[in-house]
């Protein structure tokens, strides 16, 4: 059964005391001829604004999509679009006694349709008004449901076959792929990756355009760590750091911290420190985990690959981590911030 993308909380990392200066660095760990052969043909995979370079047998899982309101597809659906509409329609009339349908009727652009309600007659008098747009472009059923004005954004909606990688600015969601060269909107993009070879490992990344900095979110990854490590105190969880400290991902400049569990699980992270918040610098995070089951960390009887294999495939992986393409709002060439990619070095405990 193919795995959905792992959702997993706040992670429990031990905070290494050695640190390093950002310009310390040492060679990426090699990879083992197992994974060598897993890299043998590798192939691109787009989402949101970004690519990777991963191995063919690679299956892309979908997460949240939200540019700027919520997006839905429904695959091989496009026929049916009156029958959401309508069952839609249906829902929001019986949210309360005062529900009220405003709009039912053809959408922004071609077979399109919205339903715009208000769930009851506060949300009326305050203006709090739902909206679902359907859109039906052969053979999937787009649905982005919110209130917020998309439809410059719907009319550069078309759908994509999974292996296309397209040439123009962009949002590149799950068989569909959204046109737009301003950057404007919001975007929230979460995918994950699925390697068949090795099921119990899980890699994902995380993209928000405007994520909260306030309240504890202005803490980057290594601060949260410590911050956690003295709350918890004698609680916090025994692991082993493999890796800890600053690193440069692309343009992107971040803090990782890599870790093995108790039970022999590896629990990897790098978030962004930029907070800029911005198309060009957005709110970024990696995760990779291995010993997965039935979507649990440590579910499975053991870990499929060692720790070297572990940082090995963690770097080949994050390190192809890039903007699809080099053009506004994600124009890159001018940034003298672009270099070759370098990570930190760490002390094995």
């Amino acid at each position: 059964m193919k795995p959905a993308l792992l959702a997993v909380g706040a992670l429990l990392l031990s905070l290494n005391a050695y640190t390093v200066a950002s310009d310390q660095q040492q060679a990426m760990p090699k990879l083992s001829e197992r994974l060598q052969n897993l890299f043998a043909q590798t192939k691109p995979v787009c989402f949101g604004r970004y690519v990777m370079d991963v191995p063919v047998e690679t299956e892309l899982l979908w997460g949240f999509q939200e540019v700027p309101s919520k997006i839905i597809v429904h695959l091989n659906e496009a026929s049916k679009m009156m029958a959401y509409a309508q069952s839609q329609r249906d829902k929001e009339a019986k949210r309360s006694k005062t529900a009220e349908i405003s709009y039912f009727g053809v959408g922004p652009v071609p077979n399109s349709f919205e339903v715009i309600s208000y769930q009851d007659h506060i949300a009326k008098k305050y203006g709090g008004v739902s909206a679902y747009t359907f859109i039906a472009l052969e053979p999937h059923l787009f649905e982005w449901t919110g209130k917020k004005l998309i439809a410059p954004l719907i009319k550069g909606l078309r759908v994509r076959n999974l292996d296309e990688i397209p040439k123009d600015s962009g949002i590149c969601i799950d068989h569909g792929f959204i046109a737009d060269n301003t950057g404007n909107f919001q975007e929230i993009i979460d995918a994950g990756l699925y390697l068949p070879s090795y099921p119990d490992v899980s890699f994902s990344v995380s993209s928000n355009k405007e994520a909260s900095i306030t309240d504890g979110n202005e803490l980057t990854l290594l601060q949260k760590i410590a911050k956690q490590k003295g709350f918890l105190n004698f609680d916090y969880p025994k692991l082993s750091t493999l890796r800890e400290g600053k690193r440069q991902v692309y343009i992107w400049q971040g803090e990782e911290s890599l870790a093995r569990r108790k039970d022999g699980s590896h629990d990897f992270a790098w978030e962004s420190t930029d907070r800029r918040q911005n198309t060009l610098y957005p709110t970024l995070d990696a995760k990779l985990f291995s010993k997965v089951a039935a979507n649990r960390v440590g579910a499975a009887q053991q870990a499929s690959l060692s720790d070297a294999e572990m940082l090995a495939l963690w770097d080949k992986l994050l390190g192809s981590l890039r903007f699809r393409v080099d053009a506004p709002p994600t124009q890159t060439s001018s940034l003298s911030s672009v270099s070759p990619r370098s990570h930190s070095t760490g002390l094995q405990r």
